[in-house]
């Protein structure tokens, strides 16, 4: 069985993945990753050089093709993965999908301090080079707001369960995979 970890950018879907396969013996696949490594490029380099449209399109080839050929995985997926109603129909027939949520404001504060490798992060901040920390991080709690409205209830509707990750205890996730 797949085990997959859904939600939005920073709320620990790797960190919860790595933790989950080092507890249950599972491989771990980011499916980030697996699609940089298919790519032979970094997610910035994908999103810059062949677009978002491009890598939406790969990142459903690459999850067709991790529950075609894998089994028994964790499988921490994109922010935006679940957006496509055809990657969504895979992770409810396919996967045992779990939401991590997590409250906006600390979502922006995770959000500033790991932006390298976030293609979207940076577009947003770009126009903002000039703003205070604190002024970036209400610009990323703002637009967290805004896609978290969006993107909650089909990350809900993907998912078994809804874990909240607002505060990081590891102990506390793990304990709601069994």
């Amino acid at each position: 069985m797949i085990i997959a970890l859904c939600g939005f950018m920073t709320s620990g879907k790797t960190l919860a993945g790595e933790a989950l396969s080092e507890k249950t013996g599972r491989k771990l696949i980011d499916l980030d990753r697996y699609i940089e490594q298919q790519e032979g490029m970094d997610m910035e380099s994908i999103f810059r050089e062949k677009g978002e449209p491009y890598f939406r399109k790969r990142e459903e080839e690459c999850l067709k093709q991790i529950v075609e050929t894998e089994d028994d995985i964790i499988l921490s997926l994109g922010g935006g993965t679940p957006m496509n109603p055809r990657c969504a129909a895979i992770l409810k027939e396919r996967t045992r999908c779990f939401f991590l949520t997590c409250n906006p404001k600390v979502l922006a504060e995770r959000m500033l301090l790991l932006q390298d490798g976030r293609p979207l992060v940076k577009n947003l901040l770009a126009n903002h080079k000039s703003s205070t920390p604190e002024e970036k991080l209400q610009i990323l709690e703002q637009w967290a707001k805004e896609k978290l409205h969006e993107r909650e209830p089909i990350y809900k509707a993907c998912s078994i369960k809804t874990i909240d990750t607002s505060v990081w205890n590891l102990d506390y996730i793990l304990s709601h995979f069994t």
